[in-house]
């Protein structure tokens, strides 16, 4: 009768186990219901930090101790940060996120599992995937980076040709990320970027700096157009040119030549008041001058 009674009482502990199990399953299955990441892709410019949004909602009464929260970067599924325990699990962390990620869980319990990344570089563009994991389920979402920056007002740089007058290097420079294509247009609007060369370095900030020369004929006007198709952007910068003259060099010349010829000028000049002056003090009747004579030669006794 005492073992029937045992028996008994095992099956209602076994039940009892069954239900309890069943019940942390449940709670565990309404911890998430959806994940939600934004449908647009999120831009960053290099060097800044940016947030990857992603919220899960769940139903009241849910163990939020025991979620887990991870980022990856399909499709090689490099772990760029994760959490569980309660705490950050960066062991299988790709070594290309060190130091550069971070979750905020002490704003889970409103679903919050955005990550932020700092310093933004050019490789991390991409999809990344947030999952949402509990012990039976995992939901999760997808967001794509791009890693892009407006070009700045293009700057037109005028250098002066060393051995023609007519001719001038222009010179388009502008800053962005990550490319744009350079066009230059002449004063009808004919294309004549062919006779063009550019070229882009990296600045310090991460951004690149295009740089665009071409030669032209003065006295006209010449249009750069910069376009950055990534982000749909155009920029145009007209500068017209007016005939130099003479080159440096000439304007040498040309300032001893005028001074050579203005010291003759002077000299010239000075001669000729100084021949003025000679013949306003020596006379010239023919009578006055030999009257003077006539005096000139009586001496004393023929007075």
């Amino acid at each position: 009768m005492i073992t029937l009674q045992l028996r008994w009482i095992h099956k209602d502990l076994l039940c009892l186990q069954a239900i309890k199990q069943l019940l942390v399953i449940q709670v565990w299955l309404h911890v998430c219901v959806a994940v939600t990441v934004p449908r647009s892709p999120v831009m960053s410019p290099p060097g800044s930090d940016v947030t990857l949004s992603c919220s899960f909602s769940y139903k009241a009464g849910a163990d939020l101790t025991r979620v887990v929260v991870t980022w990856e970067r399909p499709p090689a599924d490099h772990v760029v940060h994760s959490f569980y325990y309660g705490r950050d699990q960066l062991d299988l962390q790709n070594e290309t996120y060190r130091n550069r990620t971070q979750l905020f869980p002490e704003q889970f319990s409103v679903g919050n599992a955005s990550l932020r990344l700092k310093q933004v570089r050019g490789e991390d563009e991409g999809w990344y995937t947030c999952a949402v994991t509990n012990q039976v389920e995992s939901t999760r979402g997808d967001v794509r980076l791009i890693v892009a920056d407006e070009f700045s007002e293009p700057q037109l740089v005028v250098t002066d040709h060393p051995d023609n007058p007519d001719k001038a290097l222009l010179s388009c420079i502008s800053t962005g990320y990550p490319s744009a294509s350079v066009q230059w247009l002449n004063e009808t609007g004919c294309d004549i970027t062919e006779s063009s060369t550019t070229s882009q370095s990296l600045a310090r900030d991460g951004l690149v700096e295009i740089t665009s020369h071409i030669l032209v004929s003065r006295d006209a006007n010449y249009t750069c157009v910069l376009t950055h198709s990534r982000l749909k952007q155009t920029l145009k910068k007209t500068i017209t040119l007016t005939k130099k003259g003479y080159p440096d060099r000439h304007h040498i010349v040309l300032w001893v030549v005028l001074t050579v010829v203005g010291v003759a000028a002077v000299i010239i000049v000075i001669c000729l008041l100084f021949k003025r002056r000679c013949d306003a003090i020596t006379p010239t009747d023919p009578i006055e001058h030999a009257l003077s004579d006539l005096t000139g030669s009586r001496g004393p006794s023929d007075v």
